[in-house]
């Protein structure tokens, strides 16, 4: 709208100048043509003039035409300037409208906070007062002094001070009017630096928030005073006038007073006159304390033997709440504790001389048992040392030992696959069995040895445990029927998750012990489901174990029955050496016995996945076939001739053709002359001068340059050495080897080749 006004004052100026300018040309135009007529009067210089009068025509023409153009660019000016001032005229109209029609009181001020425009609800606030409201003078500052003048505004409690003080922009401030009504005073700047102010009516929303608030409080009160009736103390509450404002029960029964006799304004000294408390009626000043929470802490011992404890606290708007307390009984209580408290410091002297002395005694003993202890510690490391001394020794021991055991095994195996007469075929099955005693009694002192210094390590894997369990079958079937016993098998599709060679340890033990322990019936060997692992079980009809025996028998040298230990030459090491086996492999062992009737011996081992190899090294696929390595050529590596000779008569008798070399350069040799490549191999892991089957194998793959299905036959338990041969997919063979898995594994290599 002011934009308008200006743009209407700079037309009529433009306007103004060029009525000016033309009235200045009119001028000189009459100057001229007179001076050309006084000339011809004058019979002055004719010519001249005429050509100054024409260049003067000329130029008058040309203002002329520029005036016509002007005034013609005037008139279109005051077309829009007439139709501007009526678009104008009906903007303003229409604000004036706007605003009418808002419940709300509105005033517009230009730059400069004069009054420019405002509605009739903000007249009506001046209606019935003498106040000179005028447009274009009144300004914003005035208004507020106006107001409070003719009495508009109520002046108490309202912040007027500030709004006559500061007369810029501030926003929405809440006042009261003289007639009880509240106002919101809202102001928010124009585009053009100026001002819109609203006064809106919030009277009922004020009204309701007050009652809300008086409602709060009185709420607030009633549970004050609910609470302080309910304290177990005495409560005076004392405003800054030193008058009693509220109080419980509690604090007149303890001053001995009425409460009809108390009033809200008594004074506070008033109430102490007659009271045993008279002392302790001090009221604090505020004024003086100000900031401080707890200014007045007490106690009073009064003449009946009570104590009270007082406490005086400052309210931030002025006066102090006074609490009394009966501690009569906790004061007693602490005394009592004090006196205790003196009688124990005497006590813990005593005790202390005590304890000193015993703990002297203590220390002479606790440097005796760190001797002793130092004792034990140095003999544990000389028995570990010893242990493993021992344990060296047994392993090597058993090294040369098994050697000849192995060829004394080997020959009569040969034996008995001659036709020989009857004495004969006795006394040789009497040597079988006589080594097959020392090979077993060897083996479990080794076991156990090995177990005892802890340097037996599992390989865990997954395979199948039925290829296991038949290779099992197969291998004690025979014992069993020597032994007059019937044998069953249950075949078992599930794969698990274990140390194949420990494991068959523990259930060769298991079928060594009940075959051991049967006299006549059955034995059987299956397996049972349960959630979380595969329990293989080794069922007996023997003479079971006692009940309060259960747990003995896994100890070292403990056997169940006298006659069977006075017949049996074993060392009672078997259930031993599967009580450790089982802590190695983490899998727990089971046993359910009924005396006289039979047991069951039970091992617990995880599921696992399919197998890598369905081959199990230590036993394997039984002898299905007659003859099925008749034609075999075997090339045998060993340094001990007797290995090689029991070697020959054994793999002769399977048909087999044996090449055997005792060196590696004797392997050199030999290789060279063989044609066709033998069809497996045989190797000893310890030969001469350091070397080993390892070595042998690399001499026979470069002379042959293809690679040949090998047996890697040690007395080393060793779990390095087992991984290194599995790793280079041998199959491995511990001394003293027996006929039966070396031929199934034979059979097994040469039906995959």
């Amino acid at each position: 709208m002011d934009s308008n006004i200006a743009q209407t004052d700079g037309v009529e100026s433009v306007i103004e100048a060029l009525r000016y300018e033309n009235e200045k040309l009119k001028k000189t135009n009459q100057v001229l043509i007179e001076r050309v007529e006084q000339g011809w009067a004058n019979y002055g210089d004719a010519y001249r003039s005429f050509q100054n009068a024409a260049l003067l025509a000329d130029k008058v023409k040309d203002r002329t035409i520029k005036l016509r153009k002007t005034l013609y660019k005037l008139e279109e000016a005051n077309q829009s300037l007439t139709e501007t001032r009526l678009e104008s005229a009906h903007s303003r109209q229409r604000l004036l409208d706007t605003i009418e029609s808002i419940s709300d009181a509105i005033v517009l001020f230009d730059k400069n906070r004069r009054l420019v425009l405002a509605n009739s609800h903000f007249y009506e606030f001046w209606r019935n007062t003498k106040a000179k409201i005028q447009v274009g003078v009144t300004t914003f500052k005035e208004l507020t002094p106006m107001a409070l003048e003719h009495g508009i505004y109520d002046p108490e409690g309202q912040p007027f001070e500030k709004l006559v003080q500061r007369g810029d922009v501030f926003r929405d401030t809440v006042i009261r009017l003289a007639d009880g009504r509240w106002l919101q005073i809202s102001e928010r700047p124009t585009a053009d630096d100026g001002l819109v102010v609203a006064y809106s009516d919030i009277t009922q929303v004020k009204e309701s928030e007050i009652a809300r608030q008086e409602k709060v409080l009185a709420e607030q009160n009633r549970i004050l005073q609910s609470l302080i009736a309910n304290l177990p103390l005495g409560v005076v509450l004392v405003n800054e006038e030193h008058q009693v404002e509220a109080w419980n029960e509690h604090f007149t029964n303890l001053l001995g007073l009425e409460p009809k006799n108390l009033d809200r304004g008594t004074p506070f000294d008033k109430l102490f006159n007659d009271s045993p408390l008279q002392r302790f009626k001090y009221v604090p000043d505020t004024a003086s304390h100000r900031g401080q929470r707890s200014l007045f802490e007490t106690e009073q011992l009064l003449d009946d033997g009570r104590v009270i404890a007082i406490k005086s606290h400052l309210i931030p708007g002025g006066g102090n709440v006074n609490t009394y307390q009966d501690v009569t009984e906790q004061r007693r209580t602490a005394e009592a504790l004090k006196n205790a408290y003196k009688h124990m410091e005497q006590r813990v002297h005593e005790r202390t001389v005590e304890l000193s002395a015993l703990n002297h005694q203590l220390r002479i003993e606790i440097d005796e048992r760190a001797l002793a202890e130092q004792s034990l510690l140095e003999a544990k490391r000389e028995a570990e040392e010893a242990n493993f001394s021992k344990t060296k020794f047994m392993t090597a021991a058993s090294h040369d030992l098994l050697q000849p055991l192995n060829a004394a095994r080997l020959f009569a195996t040969a034996l008995m696959d001659y036709e020989l007469p009857d004495k004969v075929i006795k006394l040789v099955s009497s040597l079988s069995y006589s080594l097959s005693d020392v090979e077993s009694l060897l083996g479990t002192l080794v076991d156990i040895s090995k177990l005892e210094a802890g340097i037996v390590e599992p390989i865990l894997d997954y395979f199948p445990v039925n290829d296991l369990m038949r290779n099992l079958a197969n291998e004690f079937e025979q014992q069993t029927a020597r032994a007059g016993l019937s044998f069953s098998f249950v075949p078992c599709n599930i794969s698990v998750h274990s140390d194949s060679q420990l494991l068959a340890r523990i259930l060769r033990n298991f079928l060594s012990n009940a075959i051991r322990y049967t006299d006549q019936g059955r034995i059987l060997l299956g397996c049972r489901r349960r959630a979380n692992h595969l329990e293989i079980q080794v069922c007996d009809t023997g003479v079971g174990v006692p009940p309060d025996q259960l747990q003995e028998i896994f100890l070292e040298f403990k056997r169940v029955n006298a006659k069977k230990q006075r017949e049996d030459k074993g060392l009672g090491l078997g259930l031993a050496i599967v009580d450790k086996l089982s802590t190695v492999l983490n899998h727990e062992i089971k046993l359910q016995s009924n005396l006289g009737k039979g047991s069951v011996f039970s091992v617990c081992v995880p599921y696992g996945g399919a197998n890598e190899n369905s081959f199990v090294e230590e036993d394997e696929l039984p002898e299905q076939l007659q003859d099925p390595l008749r034609g075999k050529r075997i090339l045998l590596v060993d340094n001990d001739w007797s290995i090689c000779d029991g070697m020959e008569q054994v793999l002769g008798n399977w048909g087999c053709e044996l090449v055997s070399a005792q060196s590696l350069d004797d392997l050199r040799n030999k290789t060279e002359l063989l044609d066709p490549p033998p069809d497996a191999l045989i190797l000893d892991y310890h030969l001469d001068d350091d070397t080993t089957g390892l070595d042998a194998e690399v001499i026979i793959r470069e002379r042959l340059a293809t690679a040949v299905p090998s047996v890697m036959i040690t007395a080393n338990y060793s779990n390095e050495l087992r991984q290194q041969v599995k790793d280079l997919g041998f199959h491995l063979l511990n001394k003293p080897i027996k006929p039966l898995k070396l031929k199934s594994i034979l059979v097994y290599l040469l039906s995959e080749k």
